[in-house]
């Protein structure tokens, strides 16, 4: 399968982008200057063992991109068995001045599921980005299947995030997730990015250039995470033009 790209980049007054996929399939929502929304669509149904879903993303210099994820996205597998795992890795890349929000939706971790993913992202000066992660090990009754998740973010300065998550439902660890198996966050890197304090979730201040916000526990529905992101990349989007 091809790899989903999403290429946001500076044309005069405005943006031009470059949208392509087939697992994951990018659509131009909406454009006013040089701020655009994509909404990201599942292809099919996925992800079945051996899918492989590669995500490219590219602000340019002065721009700002919202992705909106539609529909959450379940990993399945073969009842019984533990078979071949299922992949999806992002790499988002910031130029100066760029800003990116990425409203993502759970991912949910099926029994017989096994799942490795990975956010990568590099930021050039004065840019920033806002990212909700919701992983979820299991549907309701479920106890999840396999998931190894890694976050590298970085700047010209050096790493801001660098997180590694092994957790396996059937086989749970004291100390990593406990009986919790809702793993939501918010993250925020990056000069011109902030989080609100809110209540119920537990705040990590990075040493430099940002914060998370993350709750554990065993509802999506109970995170007080929910809704609209806090206080987002800048500059926000306005009512805009649809392209």
């Amino acid at each position: 399968m091809n790899p989903t790209v999403v290429d946001v980049s500076p044309r005069g007054a405005g943006a031009s982008c470059t949208l392509a996929g087939e697992l994951v399939v990018p659509r131009l929502v909406r454009r006013n200057g040089r701020s655009v929304e994509v909404a990201l669509v599942a292809g099919r149904a996925m992800l079945l063992p051996g899918d492989d879903v590669r995500i490219g993303i590219t602000v340019g210099e002065g721009c700002t991109l919202r992705l909106v994820d539609i529909g959450g996205l379940v990993v399945y597998g073969r009842p019984g068995e533990f078979g071949e795992a299922s992949q999806w890795h992002a790499r988002a890349d910031l130029a100066r001045d760029a800003h990116l929000v990425w409203e993502g939706l759970p991912t949910v971790i099926t029994d017989a599921g096994r799942l490795t993913r990975s956010l990568t992202m590099t930021l050039a000066p004065d840019s920033s980005a806002i990212l909700r992660e919701t992983l979820v090990l299991g549907r309701a009754g479920e106890r999840g299947g396999q998931l190894t998740a890694e976050t590298d973010i970085r700047d010209e300065r050096g790493p801001l995030l660098r997180e590694t998550l092994e957790v396996r439902g059937d086989m749970r660890v004291p100390g990593v997730l406990g009986p919790a198996r809702v793993v939501d966050s918010r993250i925020a890197v990056g000069d011109h990015a902030g989080l609100d304090e809110v209540a119920g979730a537990t705040r990590l201040e990075f040493e430099r250039g940002g914060a998370v916000l993350r709750y554990l526990g065993d509802a999506a529905h109970d995170s007080p995470l929910s809704g609209e992101l806090a206080r987002a990349a800048q500059p926000a989007l306005e009512p805009a033009q649809v392209a």
